[in-house]
């Protein structure tokens, strides 16, 4: 910011009220060469000094002023956040291909924006899940993409559900309630029977 106010930029103070508006975005006027730079202008070099990525643009919101920001990277990202940094990256340069795509998968993409557009946006309707009211081909595209990436990697996390038969034998043992009864008396009568008292008589014969 002291290099750009020496330079001749004059920064400019938004009230609280004043939206959209992101903490620790500045804005200033900026001079016609700059202004005739379309899309980000990243300081790699003030960057790389400051361990962070300074991103000067023209503001979407605010025509005739410029943004300056900076993004801090953490010195180690988590497992889940590479797989989501993945993710969008993915979904940038789908969404990215599909502005510069005449195809008819882009067609067809164009036609649900344009219904989006018109339905949404200008017509005040309820977007679907998870989407905002946008007024952007690449916005509309990038967001609906990265949605349905998100579903995919989800579906393909879930555990597959195990489905099995319970084996039956072919013909199952039953033990038949006169069998059991039968078997009963006879070892009963070894016992009781009148005719030999000794105890070798009443047991069975050996197998």
């Amino acid at each position: 910011m002291d290099r750009l106010k020496s330079s001749g930029y004059e920064f400019v103070l938004l009230p609280r009220s004043a939206t959209p508006h992101k903490r620790g975005v500045h804005y200033f006027h900026t001079c016609a060469f700059l202004t005739a730079i379309r899309g980000a202008v990243d300081m790699v070099k003030e960057g790389r000094r400051c361990k962070k990525r300074i991103v000067v643009r023209p503001s979407r919101f605010r025509a005739g002023l410029h943004e300056l920001y900076t993004y801090h990277f953490p010195k180690h990202w988590s497992a889940a956040c590479v797989a989501n940094r993945e993710l969008i990256k993915e979904a940038q340069r789908q969404a990215h291909a599909l502005e510069k795509d005449h195809s008819i998968e882009a067609l067809e993409w164009r036609v649900r924006f344009f219904n989006h557009y018109f339905r949404v946006f200008k017509g005040g309707a309820k977007p679907e899940g998870g989407m905002k009211p946008y007024s952007r081909f690449y916005q509309y595209t990038y967001v609906a993409i990265y949605r349905q990436l998100q579903a995919e990697r989800k579906k393909a996390q879930e555990p597959e559900p195990v489905s099995f038969e319970p084996i039956e034998p072919e013909q199952p043992f039953r033990l038949q309630r006169h069998t059991f009864k039968t078997a009963a008396n006879s070892v009963l009568d070894i016992f009781t029977s009148p005719n030999d008292t000794s105890l070798e008589a009443k047991l069975p014969p050996p197998i």
